[in-house]
Parts: C-alpha cells; structure tokens; sequence
C-alpha cells in the first residue's frame, strides 16, 4: 500500500488545484451534506472541536461546533432551495445566534458558515448584530460570516497533503516525468522546513557557463534561486544507500539534454523540457515544486552534465559539444 509520503511525491504540480475543485464541489452540495461536509473540516482544523448532539428540548443551542476552549462557537447552514431563501437565511443566522447567546457563555468569536447567497437582508442581519456586541458592548464578540471560498483560504488550503487526501482521497499522480527516481529528492526540497537552506557552502554562479550558453536573465534567476539549496542535494545524494545513483541520473540527465538540444536550440526551451522530465507538467503551479526543479537541473549544470563548458580561454571553439562530453 501506497504511504501517503508516497502520494504526496507523486501529487502532480497543480496538486493544490485538484483539492481546490473538490472543496467547491463539495460546497456545492445542499442543506445536510454541506453541513456534514463543514463539520468534518473543522474537526481537523481544531484538535478540540465539539458539536453537541442535539438533547430534548434543548436541541443543540444553535450550535453546530465550539473549539479553542469554547472561545469559538460554529454555526452552520447548508442552502436549501426554497422560494424565500434569503428571508430564510437572514432569519437563521438572528436565531441561531440568539440561541447560542443564550445557551453559551464562553464563546467570544461567532462565525457562521453557510454557502448559501447572501443577500440584503442576510447582510443587515449580521451588521446589526456586529454593531450590538462592538468593542464597548457589555459582551463584546467577534461575529464573521464564512462562506466556501473564506473556508478554503483560512482552513481547508491550510491543511496538508495527508489531510486532504482523507477529505478527498484519490488526488491524480503525476504522468511522464522521466527522472521519476527523483521524485524523493524533490520532496525532501519541497518541504516546509527545508524551503531555505542555512548550511554548507554554495558554488559561485559559473557566469562564463552561463554566458556560453547564452542561457536568459529569467533562467539565471531560476538558477539562482535553485542553487541556494545546492548543499541539500549533495548531502541527498551522500546519504543514498545506491553509490552510483549521482552518476546514473547524471548520465540520464545528459542523455534528456542531447535529445532536447535535437529539437531546440533555445536554451530557455531546454531547460523547461529538463525541468518537466524532473517535476511534470505544470511544476510552476507549485512553488515549491518549481524550485526544487530549479535547484534539480541548476545541480547537474553545474557539475557539467548538462550544456557545454566554455572552451579552453584562447580558443575559438563554439557550437558543437566537446570531445570529453560528447560521449
């Protein structure tokens, strides 16, 4: 079985996007199911979020979730298509918060979710009850309408990879990246805590390579910015229990090169070929991903597996690969 590290190195570059389209998807849905739906993000959002089981009587004060000790109080409301659904909106969110007012003293944020629209009289509803529990209000309160697109940004987006794929499981796995080997090797560059690296010493940019190879401002950026994580990789390759893993990736490396430099000449060209045999199609909807790539290629540049090296200085060699490299 697939470990979800492993799912998450063979997530395709618009990998957030996917997960994007299932929250609108299941925002979509109506009344029970859009509720269901919220209260299963919030339950991993906060590690003490409660939604009372309605009791009697009392059903479940206008509560649908408290969290942060009971400082935050959830109400939640899933649209239902009916002819007065904006009167019925507005009269829901007055309701529902005078019951959790009256039943529940410790909240001090009300947020009410709903992916139903919001209309003139939903609207004045909630600034009216803004304006009644202000900073100067005998109870003072933090009241916010949350509605799927706020849900994403400040909730589920949030999440990572292993909590998305229990909300929606299946997320499509990256097609036709050649170096798939180095698939590990991103992942460790693409982590949080690996983003930036503070150790070791980084080569000096070979600007005479560069310039040879007549690579663009917009490449040598690229490089730049992938080469701060130099020292990553050589620690990487250090600690692979295969000894000529470096060296058979290099040579698959220049292998993808010669066959890109058969169809294009522009090395701005080749470098998006090489950048898509390591991370995918697509790799520049991720940031992480992309410079993980960059730092990738940017590696095997400067080890001169890639490209040519400038002739010996003196010489008026240009254009054709050098002896040394051409095997």
């Amino acid at each position: 079985m697939m470990t979800v590290t492993e799912a998450f190195m063979l997530l395709t570059p618009n990998w957030r996007d996917w997960y994007h389209f299932r929250h609108q998807q299941a925002c979509f849905e109506s009344g029970n199911a859009f509720e269901d739906y919220v209260s299963k993000v919030l339950e991993n959002f906060h590690d003490d979020y409660l939604n009372p089981a309605p009791s009697g009587s009392l059903g479940d004060g206008g509560c649908d979730g408290l969290a942060e000790s009971g400082t935050i109080f959830y109400a939640c409301y899933g649209q239902r298509p009916r002819r007065n659904a904006e009167r019925e909106l507005a009269n829901k969110i007055e309701s529902d918060f005078k019951r959790g007012l009256d039943q529940w003293g410790t909240f001090r944020i009300w947020k009410f979710v709903t992916n139903a629209p919001m209309g003139p009289e939903s609207l004045r509803v909630i600034t009216k009850l803004q304006q009644a529990h202000g900073p100067t209000a005998e109870r003072p309160l933090k009241i916010r309408a949350v509605k799927p697109e706020r849900l994403w940004m400040e909730v589920v987006g949030t999440f990572d990879v292993a909590i998305l794929d229990s909300l929606f499981p299946g997320a499509p796995g990256i097609e036709n990246v050649e170096l798939s080997d180095l698939l590990p090797l991103l992942d460790a560059l693409g982590t949080a805590e690996s983003a930036s690296e503070t150790g070791g010493s980084v080569l000096p940019v070979p600007s005479t390579k560069m310039d040879f190879n007549e690579l663009p401002e917009a490449s040598r950026l690229e490089f730049n910015a992938g080469r701060i994580l130099a020292p990553r990789i050589d620690r990487w390759y250090a600690k692979s229990s295969d000894p000529g893993l470096y060296d058979a990736q290099g040579e698959r490396f220049r292998s993808l090169y010669k066959e890109a430099r058969s169809v294009t000449s522009e090395p701005a060209e080749i470098l998006e070929r090489l950048y898509v045999s390591v991370a995918g199609a697509n790799f520049r909807m991720d940031g992480k991903r992309a410079n993980a790539a960059f730092a990738v290629v940017s590696y095997f540049f400067d080890s001169c597996h890639i490209f040519e090296m400038p002739p010996p200085e003196g010489s008026v060699f240009r254009g054709e690969l050098p002896d040394a490299l051409a095997n």
